[in-house]
């Protein structure tokens, strides 16, 4: 057995509450008094990645009155004792872009902490269903400021009563101070970096997005890839999911807007990769705007019987580019994020040019009037799919659509779900631009489930 080991199974076993016989304790202390200079002595044992674990994360009882527990969650009822509270989301703009460096030192000022502060960093999203991005991403945050204490809390809440530290209904109040960053711009990816500089592309978006459209050369590692019960992953299995990735190349992750983007991220960290995060938003800005028109999309039946198929037909103009660049700013494409900032969308929705809701109207046949400055052509790098929402809003099914000629894509999709109401949205990529077309169809499911 190793000290790694060792040290690995001493750790789960304070986290999971589990007594040690001083025998055991007095026998794990001699071998960490043999080993112990060797670990100081070898540069190998010294770098592992047990020793960046260690340093990454904390435990309820390892925390100390001069540590700084900062809840990053939205909306909480129940606080660490003595913890103070910045909503991440207030880290982004409405657009979801992170906010410059200067307003974020502010927001950390007007908290009472500043840049030589030990901060452990602990909340989620309960919204989003809960889970450690926010937490990790303000992690990354942190460290981009240049903040050199900062860890994670390791555990829940109630991980936090159970070592028998006290809880408030409220955060605490620090007297404000001055935040002084001192960035480190090597963790943050620029669009120039990711197409010229060499590093090995990661997307951590579900497998779905991905399918869609991704960065030319990304390999898919979805976040979910890299936690276990809502917690980073042993190091022995982090080695499985990183498998294939080099560690002499810098990687560049990415997710939406990068929140979850940062639990890989954290991740590839504690194993040893040179890893900066990205946002497949800034791909988007600055690629070519989309140039298609969606003008009509229908499904036939519709309505449709319970486990019956319906065709679903979406049909699309290929727009003259001086006739973009020429557009006012009401029919400019736009990016727009819905849900928060976490989780609570699969995409980015982007207006649709010269229609000012953005939307094709909604109903058993979508159509938009042909714009004349449009013109009609062939391409077949137009993607498309077909994406069926269930009157709670789940997406129940994906289907690829298939071009049959011109612009005209077709697809099936099998309504085996219960009877009701379902909104297809239309997502398109075209040159590494893509485009949602958010609920634009409705398909009424009939008979008996």
């Amino acid at each position: 057995m190793t000290l790694r080991h060792i040290v690995s199974d001493f750790s789960r076993a304070e986290r999971k509450g589990f007594s040690v016989s001083a025998k055991t304790m007095i026998v794990y202390g001699i071998i960490s008094i043999l080993l112990h200079g060797l670990v100081l002595s070898s540069p190998v044992l010294a770098g592992t990645e047990t020793g960046r674990f260690a340093e990454a994360f904390i435990s309820p009882t390892a925390v100390s009155p001069d540590d700084i527990v900062l809840d990053i969650s939205p909306n909480a009822t129940r606080y660490r004792e003595g913890s103070v509270n910045i909503n991440y989301e207030g880290f982004l703009d409405e657009g979801g872009r992170i906010k410059s460096a200067s307003e974020i030192a502010g927001l950390l000022g007007e908290a009472g902490i500043s840049q030589n502060d030990s901060l452990v960093i602990t909340g989620e999203c309960l919204p989003c269903g809960g889970g450690p991005s926010p937490a990790v991403f303000t992690y990354w945050l942190l460290k981009y400021l240049g903040h050199e204490k900062v860890r994670v809390l390791d555990g829940s809440i109630d991980d936090w009563t159970a070592a028998g530290r006290n809880t408030s209904n409220k955060s605490a109040t620090r007297p404000k101070t001055e935040y002084v960053p001192q960035l480190k711009p090597e963790l943050l990816a620029t669009n120039e970096f990711v197409v010229n500089g060499g590093a090995q592309i990661v997307d951590a978006r579900p497998a779905r997005d991905y399918g869609i459209g991704s960065i030319p050369g990304a390999v898919n590692i979805p976040y979910e890839n890299v936690l276990v019960n809502e917690s980073i992953k042993p190091q022995e299995d982090l080695q499985k999911v990183f498998t294939g990735l080099e560690k002499d190349r810098p990687i560049v992750v990415y997710t939406n807007v990068g929140v979850e983007a940062s639990l890989v991220w954290f991740a590839l960290q504690l194993m040893g990769f040179d890893a900066r995060l990205y946002t497949w938003r800034d791909w988007l800005e600055n690629q070519p705007k989309f140039n298609f028109e969606l003008t009509d999309v229908e499904a036939k039946p519709n309505p449709v019987r319970f486990g019956s198929t319906t065709t679903l037909t979406a049909s699309f103009l290929e727009l003259q580019t001086n006739a973009a660049e020429n557009s006012s700013s009401n029919g400019e494409v736009k990016l727009t994020i819905k849900g928060c900032a976490t989780c609570g969308f699969e995409g980015f929705a982007l207006g649709a040019t010269g229609n000012k809701s953005g939307m094709v109207q909604l109903g058993s046949s979508g159509k938009t009037s042909q714009s004349s400055t449009a013109v009609q052509t062939a391409n077949s790098a137009l993607r498309c799919t077909a994406i069926v929402n269930g009157p709670d809003g789940s997406e129940v099914a994906r289907t690829s659509l298939l071009r049959t000629s011109g612009y005209k894509y077709v697809g099936i999709w099998n309504a085996n779900v219960a009877p009701g109401v379902y909104k297809v949205s239309i997502a398109a990529t075209a040159s590494g631009s893509a485009k949602t077309f958010a609920d634009v169809l409705e398909i009424v499911v009939t008979g008996k489930a």
